[in-house]
């Protein structure tokens, strides 16, 4: 029963000198990185391993990737800083939403278990973390190998294709994020379904916006589909930015239908249980804006 049992080789290290070591002790064999361990462990059958020497590098004890920082202008996390933290450390300064997101994520026992990083780098289903750090413009740092190991800041916009694959050098390391300070007239998070769950029907929205004499002058939303990607648009952006409001029913059917045929268009095929999702969570937003606009009091 236990004949074709295998483990994985194991590294610890201790700094980011260390890692750097392992790397590019093992480049051929691109090693599995374990940060909160809760993507790898919900994966069927990962453990026991399915060949032999597999190389896994815990991050747990490298000491810089548990850092953080904040000033006046953004706040700075290591990679194994968790969830769970980052809502407690920054409740009184960072974006809403953000914390809306973090408290939405999951209970608070595997909020403490899932890592800054580890949202962020998930491979089988994505996050609604990552889309709502990506309309507040938030950076990452990226360390990967060439002859030496690099580093690069990059949005995090930019280390995703348009389907939501991330798409940083293999065996690459995204070390840090930084997240700028800043809050705005109006923010909206909603989710529907579970990612971990049910993440073929899972369906989450993010907006922020500021106002100008009650109408909308700035708008960044995204949609999240956590079993195919992110919906991401500067055509989006700008159908938001341009409505007035409070938007009547019949502008609302318009741009209702838009937007549905534009994810559709975007992230194919969407099941019809993600579409009545994603519709119903957009008439709650509009219907949020129209409310908060009307009794809207300029800063």
């Amino acid at each position: 029963m236990y004949a074709e049992l295998r483990s994985p080789n194991i590294h610890e290290p201790l700094n980011m000198a260390e890692y750097n070591n392992t790397i590019l002790s093992y480049r051929d064999t691109l090693p599995y990185l374990w940060a909160g361990g809760t993507e790898i462990m919900s994966r069927p059958g990962y453990y026991p391993a399915q060949r032999a020497n597999v190389e896994l590098i815990s991050l747990d004890k490298i000491e810089e990737l548990h850092h953080f920082l904040r000033n006046d202008r953004f706040a700075e996390f290591g990679a194994m800083v968790s969830i769970n933290e980052i809502a407690q450390a920054g409740k009184l300064v960072l974006p809403k939403i953000l914390l809306d997101t973090i408290n939405g994520t999951a209970c608070r026992t595997v909020r403490e278990r899932i890592t800054i990083g580890g949202s962020l780098c998930t491979k089988s289903f994505k996050t609604s973390l990552a889309s709502t750090l990506m309309i507040l413009d938030a950076a990452a740092e990226i360390r990967y190998l060439k002859k030496r190991m690099h580093s690069k800041w990059f949005q995090l916009s930019r280390i995703y294709d348009k389907n939501g694959k991330l798409e940083i050098p293999e065996g690459g390391l995204l070390s840090k994020v930084r997240i700028a300070i800043q809050q705005y007239d109006y923010q909206y998070f909603r989710s529907a379904g579970s990612p971990m769950t049910d993440r073929e029907n899972a369906v989450s929205l993010a907006l922020v916006a500021r106002f100008e004499q009650g109408n909308i002058s700035y708008a960044r939303i995204i949609f999240t589909l956590h079993d195919k990607g992110f919906c991401y648009s500067r055509d989006l952006d700008n159908l938001i930015t341009s409505v007035q409001l409070p938007l009547s029913i019949t502008r609302y059917a318009q741009i209702e239908n838009y937007v549905a045929d534009y994810v559709k268009e975007s992230l194919t095929p969407v099941s019809p249980l993600q579409e009545a999702r994603l519709k119903g969570l957009f008439h709650d937003m509009v219907s949020d804006m129209n409310e908060t606009v009307l009794c809207y009091t300029p800063r």
